[in-house]
């Protein structure tokens, strides 16, 4: 488990059928009580920390924002650092760091990914830079904006 996280709440604590209705989409083995009680008490509705690595915790983070942008739900970004264990010191987070981590990670993948051809054949071919463009398009074609 990491020691850095970043989360989402909603505004509102008050009833929303829309944001019931992406969070039962999102989180289909949650029952409706447990995702009502989380944004009734202001909790996390989303951690990055749920899934296998933080990069695809942004991703599938930027992706439930832009679903609560698309129907007009307002959301609160949090990044929270652990200071022991069961301890966690939340802060807020903007949008735009969010991106950026998100940009951040796209470019490691696509120097990872040129590293190894020039490590492999000793050069980068033009059919294996096509390549290196289409898995970076395929594997972050949805997290910018």
């Amino acid at each position: 488990m990491s020691d850095y996280r970043c989360g989402v709440k909603l505004k509102s604590t008050a009833m929303n059928t829309a944001a019931l209705k992406i969070l039962r989409k999102w989180f289909p083995n949650r029952s409706l009580a447990e995702l009502w009680d989380t944004i009734q008490t202001h909790g996390y509705v989303y951690l990055t920390d749920m899934e296998g690595s933080q990069s695809n915790g942004e991703r599938q983070l930027a992706k439930l924002l832009r679903e609560f942008d698309g129907s007009g739900i307002e959301s609160e970004l949090y990044e929270e650092y652990r200071r022991a264990p069961g301890l966690w010191s939340a802060k807020p987070l903007s949008r735009e760091v969010l991106h950026n981590m998100i940009r951040q990670s796209r470019d490691i993948f696509r120097e990872t990914m040129e590293n190894i051809e020039l490590e492999t054949e000793g050069y980068i071919s033009p059919e294996a830079a096509a390549g290196i463009a289409e898995a970076v398009e395929e594997e972050f074609s949805e997290d910018d904006g």
